[in-house]
């Protein structure tokens, strides 16, 4: 039975500081993924696509990497690598090989023409990314990182306990 009267729920300042905390996040997160991705769209690939050439540009093993690597440093885990490096394919922007030591292992690499995409995509969202930090100073921007380090990975994060794209020559071993 309603009674009318709305229940409020007592919020103290940790958990008022966690929630704007979260929700800045989350609004934050989704506008810069927003302007990266329409980046990504005028180029003809998603975000998805530019992560597995980014993780393949990096790689400097000509022979290919396992697709099992590729998935390993992927942002979204979640989604399908196959269908993703069928689509790059079809793009002419990676190449699937065999394994010469086990058939069983699909090995990718980026092509010429992916690695062209790729650099002209960095070039445009390294500029992006120095629009949209413009706010912070270089010392901001830097404990920005290290906090959010700290809350993905804990305080005493790794390079390889981190996600490889976020990694990389962030934390001394």
């Amino acid at each position: 039975m309603a009674t009318g009267k709305s229940r409020r729920v007592r919020e103290q300042p940790i958990d008022r500081l966690g929630r704007e905390a979260f929700i800045n996040l989350f609004l934050a997160s989704g506008r810069l993924t927003a302007e990266v991705e329409k980046l990504c769209r005028e180029e003809g690939i998603t975000m998805s696509h530019y992560t597995v050439l980014w993780f393949l540009s990096q790689r400097s093993d000509s022979d290919g990497v396992p697709m099992g690597a590729v998935i390993d440093g992927h942002l979204n885990r979640a989604s399908d690598a196959t269908r993703l490096a069928d689509r790059l394919t079809s793009l002419g922007l990676i190449e699937r090989l065999s394994s010469p030591t086990d058939r069983r292992m699909v090995l990718v690499r980026v092509t010429d023409a992916g690695r062209d995409v790729f650099a002209r995509l960095t070039r445009r969202i390294q500029a992006l990314h120095h629009e949209q930090w413009s706010a912070l100073t270089p010392a901001e921007l830097g404990e920005l990182r290290r906090l959010l380090v700290k809350v993905l990975w804990g305080e005493g994060a790794t390079r390889g306990k981190m996600h490889p794209l976020a990694a990389h020559e962030a934390i001394p071993e």
